[in-house]
């Protein structure tokens, strides 16, 4: 299938990059591989990416976006905050174990790139932060979270709850037990008015 500049977009790339990065991985694949696969020059790929890093960067990116993908249906539940919360943060630990059983080349292939996109990484890492604070202000209107500093707050949950994605963690026979006594305790700590 030969692809012209038309028909050629950022979503065929980003999936042929992917399915190469499957078949090489992140340290031997390149943009000509890339290329190759599309049957089109390289020249056609740096119209959409600067290079490999934005391309590796950008399969990150959505690597990150679509394993996360379940935690915006949870924010529009109609639900109280700490329902939803407990909801949140039990899907955010989930995510990436589910990836790394469903799809075990592109999660290894998913931590060799999160080492040199540090960028895209700090920038899901607020995106998570940022989704746990939506919920936590949604507590505080509704009355059942007492939080002064809702954003220190949700960054607190966050890092209370990241050990949880790293992938020493997945085989833990305790797992789903310390995932739901950590979110208890977090969820008692923020109705907690006395603190």
């Amino acid at each position: 299938m030969n692809l012209d500049k038309i028909s050629l977009d950022k979503e065929i790339i980003l999936n042929a990059t992917e399915e190469v990065i499957r078949r090489f991985g992140p340290e031997k694949a390149n943009i000509s591989d890339v290329a190759k696969s599309l049957k089109v020059s390289h020249a056609a790929i740096y119209r959409y990416y600067n290079g490999k890093t934005a391309l590796w960067n950008a399969v990150t990116e959505r690597w990150l976006t679509n394993i996360h993908v379940h935690s915006n249906d949870i924010l529009k539940e109609d639900n109280t905050a700490d329902i939803k919360l407990f909801h949140f943060l039990e899907d955010f630990v989930e995510a990436k174990r589910r990836s790394a059983i469903n799809d075990p080349e592109m999660f290894a292939n998913y931590i060799k790139l999160a080492q040199s996109s540090m960028e895209v990484i700090e920038k899901s890492k607020e995106d998570g932060i940022n989704r746990i604070k939506e919920i936590i202000v949604q507590g505080i209107k509704e009355g059942i979270f007492f939080v002064e500093f809702p954003h220190q707050a949700a960054i607190n949950v966050y890092l209370a709850t990241s050990v949880f994605i790293h992938p020493n963690s997945f085989e833990d026979p305790n797992r789903n037990q310390n995932i739901e006594s950590v979110v208890n305790l977090l969820i008692r700590g923020l109705k907690n008015p006395n603190k």
